[in-house]
């Protein structure tokens, strides 16, 4: 049977450059953090993918 990961809310979410590359850290409620490294081009899908998701909220929030 497959496990499904638990579901965390995000308290804080920092991201840098460093060397080169991006580091993403990401901090839950109860204070666990997560650290992942990323190039530029996923950072910058992440970016793009976050927009389009504003994007259709805002075009929502003005049509209703």
């Amino acid at each position: 049977m497959a496990q499904f990961p638990i579901m965390k809310t995000i308290a804080n979410i920092a991201v840098t450059h460093v060397d080169g590359e991006y580091r993403i850290r990401i901090e839950d409620e109860s204070g666990d953090t997560g650290v992942y490294r990323a190039s530029s081009d996923q950072v910058m899908d992440l970016a793009n993918m976050l927009d389009d998701h504003f994007s259709d909220e805002d075009e929502e929030l003005t049509a209703g």
